[in-house]
């Protein structure tokens, strides 16, 4: 290392900036590495036998409110039949490659989605779907997968329909299916 001296007006020694801030560096290093200490990952199971500390009793605010989803009250939502069959055409080619036939449809959707807004689903499928390019299916298309995912899990359709992508639209109405 190149330690550089520097004489003061004063005839006094002292170090340059840049190799004060080196040597502070150094020993700094130095100091830690001597004390690294190896942690669990992420995720570790606690050891029965471990001291965790004296419990903590619950307690429960009795003035405060929870918000209900209001979604059950709201009509449900429509689409065509031709739009739910381009859609199942879209999720056999882009859905299917990732997504196992019937895992979307049936009992664990319908506990998921039921009584919820259609635009949870919407904002969840366009936003994280394909999996290698979240937002990359134009917004009729994930509107045509939404409508195949409600008509295969046997959604009521108030009406005949299309399923439209605007945001007042998909908010004020409900996903309303039952196990198919």
């Amino acid at each position: 290392m190149d330690v550089r001296l520097k004489k003061t007006p004063g005839g006094c020694m002292r170090l340059s900036g840049w190799t004060v801030t080196a040597l502070t560096t150094a020993l700094a290093a130095c100091a830690y590495g001597a004390r690294t200490s190896v942690r669990a990952p992420l995720g570790a199971v606690l050891s029965p036998t471990a001291r965790t500390g004296a419990s903590v009793p619950l307690h429960f605010d009795p003035n405060a409110r929870v918000i209900l989803s209001t979604a059950a009250g709201l009509p449900a939502a429509s689409f065509l039949p031709s739009q739910a069959a381009r859609g199942a055409q879209i999720y056999e080619q882009s859905c299917g490659t990732c997504h196992e036939p019937g895992q979307l449809i049936g009992r664990g959707f319908v506990e998921a989605w039921n009584n919820r807004r259609v635009y949870d689903l919407y904002a969840l499928v366009r936003g994280t779907m394909p999996l290698d390019s979240p937002g990359a299916m134009k917004d009729g298309e994930y509107l045509d997968v939404i409508a195949y995912l409600l008509q295969a899990n046997k959604h009521v359709a108030a009406s005949a329909d299309s399923l439209r992508g605007d945001t007042l639209t998909l908010r004020t109405t409900r996903i309303a299916v039952s196990v198919p």
